[in-house]
Formats: C-alpha cells, structure tokens, sequence
C-alpha cells in the first residue's frame, strides 16, 4: 500500500523580521507606555516637575575608540577622583571601547574609578558603508566579541557592559536592534536628533517600545520596535562659532580655546535655563590632544563644579537609573544608584581570563585617528546641509 506525502515547506525568519511588523499605536506616556519600563521620550522630563530647576542639570561626556596610555592620561587629569558632583561623589563618563590600539588595563583602571565601560566594535572598519551593509553574523562578531574583550582582558563582569555605539553613527538597520536586545544590552547611542536651524537638540531618551520617532538622519533606521530598549541619541550641539551645528562635539572645528569654551558653555547655558533635559558631549579624544581643546574643557569643568551645585557629570548608565525613577534635586543624595560606595575597590572585579592583554600603544597613529576623524566629519556635514 502506497502512502502519500505532503511537502511542507518550513520558513526561518530571522528575529530581527518578526520584529519589523508594525502597528499605527502612538506612544503615550501614561497611557500605554509607563516608567521605569517605557518611556516616550520627547521635550518633557519624565519626572514632569512642576520645574526645571527640581532637575538635576545632567552633563554627559562620552568618548569613541580605543583606550591608549596619552588617552588615559587626558581622563586622569579631567575627571579626577577629587573632582565630586554636589553630592559627594566623584565625576563620570562613558567610553565607548574599540579594540584596536586599546590598553585594557587602563580600562580596567578607568572603570574601577567610576567611568562607565561600553561596546564600539572590534575592528572600527572603514568604509563606512561596512557598518551600513553589514551582515547579521558580522554585526553580531562586532558586538559580542568586542563586549567578551572587555570583559576577559577588563575583568568587568559582562553584565554590567551594557551599551553600544557603532562606529561612525552608521547604524545597520533593526538586526543592530535584534542582536543588542538578544545579548541583553540596555541601550544604543547610534541614532542622531538634528535641528534644521542648528540649534542644540534638546530631548529626553527614550525606549523602543513603539519604534524610532525622530526623523531617519542616517538609515537604516529601526523599523521594528524593541520593548524596554533605550536609545540615547547623539544630539546636535549649538557652534557659536559657525553656521552649522554639530553632532561630534570634535566636527564643530572650534579655531582657539575661546571658541573651544564658548561650544561648551554655549550649549549648558541653552539647556540649563530651559528644560534641563540632558546634556551630551560626543567626542573622539583624541581631539582633546591639542592642547586649546583640553584647556577649554578642563576650565569648563572646573567652572561648573565651583559655581553650580544643582549640576552633575555622570554616565548614560546614571542617567538611565534616574530616567526610570526620576529623582528631585534635593533627593539626589539619597538616590542609591548615583552612590559611590563602590568606586576605587576592585575586589570585585573579574580575574582577567587570559594574560595576553592588549597593551595597545601610547597613541593612535595620526595616520589613522586623521583618517577616521575626516571621514566622521565629512558625513556628517553632508548629512546636516541636506
């Protein structure tokens, strides 16, 4: 007796697909998006304080690229452990780490200190269109092998690595999304808010639950949406000096350490006496080598720190904790995630899995920092007069 068969045919949709179908429900804060899971993101705080001057006025530095000894030695004198927020604890930022010419025991040293450690790739490849075109299973070696070199050459404990930038701000679409959110990532500070008339961009972070609302600055752009995952955006800054904003604090070009200052106190006078929303400073360090460019941020510095004291340098991973469960300023002192207990005691960080730690070098062959630093500024320029 003869049986007969059926074909069945079976299709494998990558994940980063499933989450691409979309639905026409709007963010609502209040209404279908709460905190500290979701959260719309926008102008308004999410405390929604009755005023700004209840908010802390937040300043964020982060940094792209490898981690060298001329490197480290700029953030040791800038963020010094005797440089303390208001509240007694020392000041903060975030690398983002490629693993190229990175001395990872200077990372190890930088994060033991309170700097916060997060993901830019191995290889930090050039083209730009490498990012762009990139396949799922090189996206994935990019974030997963440059977080496990953090974390075995560091000793970070892996689960406390929790962020990615991609090298150029070149973003590759919802896959970048599908493989942050499967690694357990928290956040990605990829996308860019722009202003039209170069002003600084003001806006809260926000999650994904409903998908990426701003305008596409630099596809591909997530058309998926990713529930609980924050984005931090790179947001443009204000150039007193020129016409044109900047997104890299380091491609506004400022030509003496009066206009360096100025790009600075510029951009915290717009955000301190409006909204208070966040204030990020995107840079490659190396910019800081000439010495006007270090000069005027470590005064700027300085200056904060000795007259305000309603004004915090802190981590994206800080300010994640406050944007969950917004904190008064009178209340900060007793916000336990902004504690510093911890700081300065490596007792708990990870043994270093292998000896053959990546020594790096002093410096980033000017070869290569001018290639990567040109390039950055030319695609964004072109992206910011469209």
């Amino acid at each position: 007796m003869a049986t007969s068969m059926k074909k069945v045919t079976i299709w494998v949709v990558p994940l980063y697909m499933v989450a691409m179908v979309m639905s026409s429900e709007v963010c609502n804060q209040g209404v279908n998006c709460f905190l500290p899971d979701c959260f719309c993101g926008g102008t308004v705080d999410p405390g929604t304080f009755a005023k700004s001057s209840d908010i802390p006025q937040m300043v964020l530095f982060s940094f792209d690229d490898a981690v060298t000894g001329d490197i480290k030695d700029m953030y040791d004198k800038l963020f010094a452990p005797n440089r303390l927020n208001p509240h007694g604890c020392p000041i903060s930022m975030t690398m983002f780490v490629s693993h190229n010419f990175t001395n990872y025991d200077h990372v190890r040293d930088l994060y033991r200190r309170g700097m916060e450690v997060a993901v830019h790739s191995v290889t930090h490849r050039v083209p730009i269109t490498y990012w762009k075109l990139a396949t799922y299973d090189t996206l994935s070696f990019e974030i997963i092998q440059q977080r496990k070199y953090l974390s075995e050459k560091s000793g970070i404990p892996l689960k406390d690595i929790r962020g990615w930038r991609s090298p150029f701000l070149q973003p590759s679409g919802d896959q970048q999304f599908s493989i942050l959110k499967e690694e357990n990532f928290e956040y990605d500070s990829t996308f860019t808010v722009s202003t039209k008339d170069g002003n600084n961009s003001r806006v809260w972070p926000s999650t994904l639950d409903f998908g990426w609302n701003y305008e596409c600055n630099i596809p591909p752009c997530p058309r998926g949406k990713y529930k609980g995952f924050w984005e931090l955006p790179v947001q443009m800054l204000e150039n007193p000096a020129g016409k044109f904003g900047c997104l890299y604090t380091d491609s506004c070009r400022p030509g003496t350490i009066d206009e360096t200052f100025q790009l600075f106190w510029a951009n915290f006078h717009s955000h301190y006496t409006t909204t208070r929303s966040p204030l990020f400073f995107t840079m490659h360090p190396a910019w800081l080598i000439e010495e006007k460019n270090f000069q005027a941020l470590d005064y700027f510095l300085l200056t904060l720190l000795h007259y305000y004291d309603d004004v915090y340098f802190i981590n994206y991973q800080q300010l994640l904790q406050w944007m969950k469960r917004p904190q008064k300023l009178q209340n900060i002192s007793d916000f336990a995630p902004w504690d510093c207990e911890w700081v300065g005691d490596d007792t708990w960080l990870s043994p270093k899995a292998d000896d053959r730690t990546n020594k790096g070098g002093n410096i980033i062959p000017p070869g290569i920092y001018i290639m990567l630093l040109f390039a950055s500024c030319a695609f964004f320029m072109i992206k910011l007069v469209q």
